[in-house]
């Protein structure tokens, strides 16, 4: 694999369970008792697939993992490719491979991203069973978030039904609305992780998607587990500089000594 200019601590890898193989980018940072897993929104450009918030492995006291979303177009937030759920358990290998190498545990993993990668860092805890989880306005409902009003003429939602279900129909709408909450189902109940949640008070992402995440952590009885931070904007692209704020908080950077 070509890599960019690296320092001696920058890798990219290649990671293979079964018949799924993960690409990731690794910044390691050995003094640091912290690995922070980033995940990727959907990016604009199609089949281009680039790692969100790639500046971040300068600025923050822990080994970073990039991991790239690259079944499909646009990704398929690790839930499923063409019906096969394979890649969930590809997902939750990586992140045990990673902090097996780095004698780490759940409490000292942090899984963050905004948007798409938002819901990638969420489901990847739950199904890892713990950590700190920083999400900007996670989609939940993903049905109703892929065939929107306007889906048709939007090429990224068609390759996101495409990626996870392997066709284009609308009928899935609540097919692909459950797929979240199913997981949510499944593992909540045993979580031991801190999720934080920050979302517009005029984005609709409150109404549309993380009243849904708040009412079955609550008949789970793991409403607890969540903390939500509401930020006054109305683009959902705003998310993005009160999650990196709160990234850099939570995992300051620290410099070596000499």
């Amino acid at each position: 694999m070509d890599t960019l200019a690296q320092t001696p601590l920058d890798e990219d890898r290649l990671y293979k369970f079964k018949n799924r193989y993960l690409i990731y980018s690794i910044r390691k940072r050995p003094e640091s008792k912290k690995v922070v897993f980033v995940f990727s929104g959907v990016d604009a450009t199609a089949a281009f697939c680039r790692m969100s918030y790639y500046g971040v492995r300068e600025e923050l006291d822990a080994t970073v993992v990039h991991v790239m979303d690259h079944f499909g177009a646009h990704g398929s937030y690790f839930l499923s490719i063409a019906g096969d759920q394979q890649i969930r358990n590809a997902i939750i290998g990586l992140v045990r491979h990673v902090q097996g190498e780095l004698s780490l545990t759940n409490a000292e993993t942090y899984f963050v991203g905004t948007s798409k990668g938002g819901t990638s860092a969420l489901l990847v805890s739950l199904m890892v069973g713990g950590g700190q989880v920083i999400a900007g306005e996670p989609q939940i409902r993903l049905g109703d978030f892929i065939y929107s009003p306007k889906w048709e003429q939007l090429e990224q939602w068609r390759a996101l039904a495409y990626a996870i279900l392997g066709r284009v129909s609308s009928d899935d709408k609540e097919v692909l609305n459950r797929l979240i909450s199913e997981i949510i189902e499944r593992y909540m109940p045993t979580y031991r992780g801190r999720v934080q949640i920050l979302y517009g008070n005029r984005t609709g992402y409150w109404s549309g998607h993380i009243s849904h995440l708040c009412e079955q952590a609550e008949s789970l009885g793991m409403r607890q587990a969540f903390d939500l931070i509401e930020g006054d904007f109305a683009d959902h692209g705003e998310v993005v500089a009160p999650f990196l704020a709160l990234l850099k908080e939570r995992v300051p950077y620290t410099p070596a000594e000499d």
